[in-house]
């Protein structure tokens, strides 16, 4: 088989935010805004009368924005003006999030931002589209990758520690600029299987059950980015997880608002106050209403109010979450201008983030014979691509010439791929480039294969589950993400060795392929079924060099370890590395699969070793305990293992724990930033 078995390790950009789950008695304290911004939010609501009370708990259509693009899917939330509370507006969060400014392309490249593992290159994405978004006259964004429900493979990837990190950091971006993040993805947004297998979203599901899964990517988000607010009813309704506020509010600490998506509360048929009653007991404090005007908590809330099945104490406390989120991201106090999204925002200054997530995030997942980087020397490279990614290649083909590479492009008909069909040239080409989105082009890439020549696939699609029977004929394969213009410059630097490859995989690529009756498809389900997939979780080629780790300690420091390890660079080129450090709990304790701890990214100097520390939250290996709202961890003997991604372990350390009760509440201290070394 030539699927490489040289597991190489290839890193991040500059320093790395390590997200440190600790615990405080109060959250609030650490958000922005303090808790004196909470405070000022229990005071606020108490001035509000009992209409402008039961006005606020809703966005609604916005008024007065003319048939601007930017007016299309606006809502507002209208604030008390009496109170000098600002109109703040919207989008509406029932579809996957666009960007203010029109672009064609979703708000960010997600899976290849996740594949940087770098929560700086997040939070500079989160600043830039709080500028966007204020330009605009938008105060709210709804940030994915993150949900109450679990899934198998949302935006930023499939393991909460990693995609509450980087969908944190993008809120704490947000924050800054006075935008609010809200937290939580649409089903549109969700990575579905190859197989057709669809996750449960009918049956009701106790938030407790959830807080070891995708509870604890939103609480991680929420800490890391020390504010925001939840969405719900974005993958189903919002009454299908019971007993949120326990956990959000409760044992959380959060003060913030659970906000819902338009539809997602429920809708009134009948003058049926009840959906009403279950949206409340559901904990949502704002709905989002559309165009279509269903809603719940309208005449519906004043109804219940008058008739004493709702009380004004629970209006007002909805109320006060609500203005606690919009205070810890300072739009009350500075909201963006209405004359913003009225007349057209002036053009945002030029940014080079896109192109900085490719460079970090294209995962080099095999280079047999070293053939990446293209050396000018061995002569011309043929780019082989079918007509619907003709401007693509054509593009990434004037960008490998300026790199000095002498390229030809060559473009197949629609369809062709056996043999006999693809173009003369490409049985003459000693190194040929295949740009492919889907599976439609396996034939073709198995065709080119066995014509003898060295050849390497770049897939430009961010599709999990991409079949590649053609994996061991060719040499080289590039998981460059979903195609967007920008990523022409930094993928030739890439394939001509001008940069060297640190992206990793946020995703466990499948082939399409999953072990009889799993029903997910992440790296912790693949662990329980004793199954290796095609490409791991966390995985990662470099084309400069290698790395070693060594003197792996873990030591316990209250309701925290730090394991502490050493990183050597034995060739003559430095390195980046992405040490991932899992930990994995006693057999004999229940979901015993390994999961990620934690991670550092550093720059490695060539003949050089650094010594890294790693903090680990011993939550991570706690049992939620509802009655206690806090984390049980049991007694025993827990392996935390350092490596290359989720199944190439290379050091091992026991680590022995007492019974412990770890406290829910989130963290309200800032996380430590690591610059690299």
């Amino acid at each position: 088989m030539r699927h490489s078995a040289t597991w190489y390790v290839a890193a991040l950009c500059t320093g790395i935010v390590f997200l440190r789950l600790s615990v405080l008695p109060a959250y609030a304290a650490g958000a922005p805004g303090g808790s004196t911004g909470t405070a000022h939010a229990a005071d606020m609501a108490a001035r509000m009368q009992p209409d402008e009370q039961q006005t606020v708990v809703q966005a609604r259509p916005a008024a007065g924005l003319g048939t601007t693009a930017e007016a299309g899917d606006l809502l507002a939330w209208p604030g008390v003006a009496r109170l000098g509370l600002p109109v703040l507006r919207m989008p509406d969060f029932a579809h996957a999030a666009q960007p203010a400014d029109g672009a064609p392309h979703p708000l960010l490249p997600w899976l290849a931002l996740a594949a940087t593992w770098d929560p700086d290159l997040a939070r500079r994405a989160g600043s830039a589209r709080a500028r966007s978004e204020w330009l605009h006259g938008r105060a709210v964004l709804r940030v994915g990758g993150v949900d109450l429900l679990p899934s198998g493979r949302l935006q930023a990837g499939e393991d909460q520690v990693l995609a509450g990190s980087m969908a944190g950091m993008i809120g704490a971006g947000l924050l800054a600029g006075h935008i609010l993040p809200v937290f939580g993805s649409v089903a549109t947004e969700e990575q579905s299987r190859a197989d057709g297998t669809l996750p449960d979203r009918t049956t009701q599901v106790p938030a407790a059950q959830l807080a070891s899964q995708s509870l604890l990517g939103v609480a991680m988000a929420l800490e890391t980015a020390h504010g925001g607010a939840i969405l719900c009813g974005g993958m189903a309704p919002c009454q299908t997880v019971t007993g949120l506020g326990a956990i959000v509010h409760d044992a959380w600490h959060f003060p913030g608002m659970v906000m819902a998506r338009p539809g997602g509360a429920g809708e009134i048929r009948n003058a049926d106050i009840a959906p009403t009653l279950a949206a409340v007991a559901a904990s949502v404090d704002m709905e989002q209403v559309d165009t279509d005007g269903h809603d719940v908590f309208g005449a519906a809330l004043r109804q219940a109010v008058r008739e004493g099945s709702l009380k004004p104490a629970q209006v007002q406390a909805m109320v006060t979450h609500i203005l606690a989120s919009f205070y810890m991201s300072g739009s009350l106090d500075h909201p963006p201008p209405f004359s913003s999204a009225h007349n057209g925002a002036p053009p945002a200054s030029p940014d080079t983030l896109v192109a900085d997530v490719e460079a970090q995030g294209a995962v080099l997942l095999q280079n047999e014979n070293r053939v990446v980087p293209f050396d000018p020397a061995l002569g011309p490279v043929l780019m082989l691509v079918h007509p619907a990614l003709r401007p693509a290649a054509e593009k990434l083909a004037d960008a490998l010439r300026h790199a000095g590479l002498n390229v030809a492009l060559s473009v197949a008909t629609e369809g062709a791929g056996a043999p006999g069909t693809l173009p003369p040239a490409v049985s003459q080409a000693a190194r040929t480039l295949v740009l492919s989105a889907g599976n439609d082009d396996n034939q073709m890439i198995s065709t080119v294969a066995e014509m003898g020549g060295h050849v390497v696939v770049v897939l430009a699609s961010d599709d999990p589950d991409r079949q590649m029977p053609w994996l061991d004929t060719v040499d080289s394969v590039v998981q460059a993400w979903a195609w967007r213009d920008e990523y022409a410059q930094p993928l030739a630097a890439l394939l001509s060795g001008q940069q060297d490859f640190s992206g990793h995989l946020p995703v466990t690529l499948t082939g399409g392929f999953y072990p009889p009756g799993l029903a997910d498809a992440d790296y912790r389900a693949f662990a329980r079924a004793h199954v290796v997939p095609l490409f791991p979780f966390g995985y990662g080629l470099s084309t400069r060099g290698h790395l070693t780790f060594s003197d792996l300690h873990v030591v316990r420091d209250g309701n925290h370890a730090t394991a502490s390890f050493s990183i050597t660079n034995p060739d003559d080129t430095p390195v980046r590395a992405v040490p991932q450090l899992y930990v994995e709990m006693p057999d004999d304790v229940p979901g015993a699969a390994r999961r990620l701890a934690g991670w550092r990214s550093i720059m490695v100097a060539p003949g050089h070793t650094v010594r890294l520390s790693v903090p680990v939250s011993l939550r991570l290996v706690g049992q939620w305990n509802p009655a206690g709202g806090n984390w049980s961890v049991a007694a025993g003997d827990y392996t935390l293992s350092l490596g290359f991604s989720s199944v190439m372990m290379v050091r091992h350390a026991t680590l022995h724990l007492p019974a412990l009760h770890v406290p829910g509440a989130l963290d309200s201290t800032a996380a430590p930033v690591m610059a690299s070394e």
